[in-house]
């Protein structure tokens, strides 16, 4: 069968927004790292969208771009900042990418094994998605994760308060995952760490735990 010019453009169009569209749906565990980011090592987790990182020999303190987690003292503010913790553990590599901004820019960020912490934040309800101009280059996508958390009632959007007096943190020897949960002894535990839900077929971390209801949910809240 012969294939006529228009047919064709419309085959090599189709070809090459694929790479976009793939990427647009990826899930907040997937490990990439576009181009144009630095490395730099992790030394502190201020607060839940606040670091502090190396670079040679200078110390600088990182912004979350695009995400706003809860104040210290407030509802799921030691939640957000454990999570950011087990994302970006001191002493491992942070993968930056600066907005060309005055004074000290904000940054995305990734961690080494590719996650996208500003990213997965918000997904998970850790924190909310916030005007990021001049770099709003993810702002659909920020968006996007909001809609599912708060349609999950994740963390934030819950409608409840975290009230734990301690802060939780990630296991000592996680076992490699997607980035995300380090893999608790049960769903218990990830609860009171600020873990779960997990669901079927979308959240790598469904399999490490009891669905003793079948409903395909686990660790639920």
């Amino acid at each position: 069968m012969r294939t006529n010019a228009s047919t064709a453009r419309i085959v090599t169009t189709a070809a090459a927004l694929l790479p976009l569209t793939l990427a647009l749906s990826a899930p907040a565990e997937a490990a990439t790292v576009p181009g144009g980011t630095v490395a730099a090592r992790v030394v502190k987790i201020v607060d839940g969208d606040t670091i502090d990182v190396v670079r040679g020999t200078t110390k600088i303190r990182v912004q979350l771009l695009g995400v706003d987690t809860p104040e210290r003292g407030r509802c799921w503010s030691r939640a957000a900042t454990a999570r950011t913790a087990a994302l970006l553990p001191p002493g491992t590599t942070a993968h930056l990418l600066t907005a060309k901004t005055p004074g000290r820019p904000p940054s995305h960020v990734w961690n080494a094994k590719g996650v996208h912490v500003n990213r997965n934040l918000i997904r998970y309800g850790y924190g909310k998605a916030v005007p990021s101009k001049p770099d709003d280059r993810y702002k659909s996508l920020f968006r996007a994760e909001q809609a599912k958390a708060k349609a999950e009632r994740l963390r934030i959007w819950s409608g409840k308060c975290d009230t734990s007096t301690s802060t939780p943190t990630p296991s000592p020897t996680p076992t490699p995952s997607a980035g995300t949960d380090p893999r608790f002894r049960t769903c218990a535990e990830a609860n009171a760490a600020g873990y779960g839900p997990y669901r079927r077929g979308v959240d790598p971390e469904y399999a490490w735990y009891q669905d003793r209801d079948g409903d395909g949910v686990v660790c639920e809240r």
